[in-house]
């Protein structure tokens, strides 16, 4: 097993815990536990978590958000599924933004064809191979490298003045309490712009954070459409919501 896909296992295995002991992933991948630690110490060295006493490690989202490459690495197969889902949205024509984050990112293979103008604030869109037939605008603003994304006052400013026919919106939290949530108060306004200035908006958010809440309310969760990859209870608050295998309510 390559190393990106051990990293992978132990960052989904740290979503569902507080903590988890080496003992029980060197356990649960199956390698020897030199090999955990090694790629243990290249998790904490980029700050993705954090060793405890005892030979315990956790999440460091708690602290910050996650960089784009190790959300990248997460509940990847789900989030291409949940992108799927939500590209079935959009119609030749339409004007839709797409947010940052590595699930809304996954939607650009899917819409690949289509006759569209997309706006967005996602900066690793500008790594993919353009298609003609799409019109893409990114949005100017303050530059967010850890999470690639545009974000701030100008940008707040220039999307006051935009009107989409979908948006696709991404979060980090999603939770009763706090509704869909993000790390940063420049995210949450501008998903609040976004919600508010588009004819139809859905987030798009995999079952891993549910029942999680982050620093700053986007969005109360009575006034979402959510597109996600797992029926939860959640999910009943919602406006409407889809399951990508094909399900939905309200």
């Amino acid at each position: 097993m390559i190393q990106y896909e051990r990293k992978r296992m132990i960052l989904e295995t740290l979503l569902s815990a507080d903590m988890v002991y080496i003992d029980d992933l060197v356990d649960s991948i199956g390698v020897s536990p030199s090999t955990v630690r090694r790629d243990i110490d290249v998790l904490v060295k980029s700050g993705q978590v954090i060793a405890l006493r005892g030979g315990a490690v956790r999440l460091n989202e708690r602290l910050s958000e996650l960089p784009s490459k190790a959300k990248a690495l997460i509940n990847k197969d789900a989030k291409v599924a949940i992108a799927a889902a939500a590209a079935r949205e959009v119609s030749d024509g339409d004007t839709i933004y797409l947010d940052s984050g590595t699930t809304t990112l996954q939607m650009m293979p899917f819409l690949r064809g289509r006759r569209i103008q997309v706006v967005t604030s996602n900066t690793h869109l500008l790594n993919l191979l353009p298609d003609e037939r799409m019109r893409i605008t990114v949005l100017a603003g303050e530059y967010l490298a850890s999470i690639g994304s545009i974000a701030g006052s100008l940008t707040e400013r220039l999307l006051h003045d935009i009107f989409f026919d979908k948006a696709f919106i991404g979060a980090s939290g999603c939770s009763a309490k706090a509704g869909l949530s993000t790390f940063d108060i420049r995210e949450a306004s501008k998903k609040r712009i976004v919600h508010d200035n588009s004819n139809e908006s859905f987030v798009l958010i995999d079952s891993s954070k549910f029942g999680k809440s982050t620093l700053f309310k986007a969005l109360e969760l009575q006034e979402c459409a959510l597109i996600t990859d797992r029926n939860h209870e959640l999910l009943a608050s919602a406006r409407s919501y889809v399951v990508a295998d094909g399900s939905g309510g309200r």
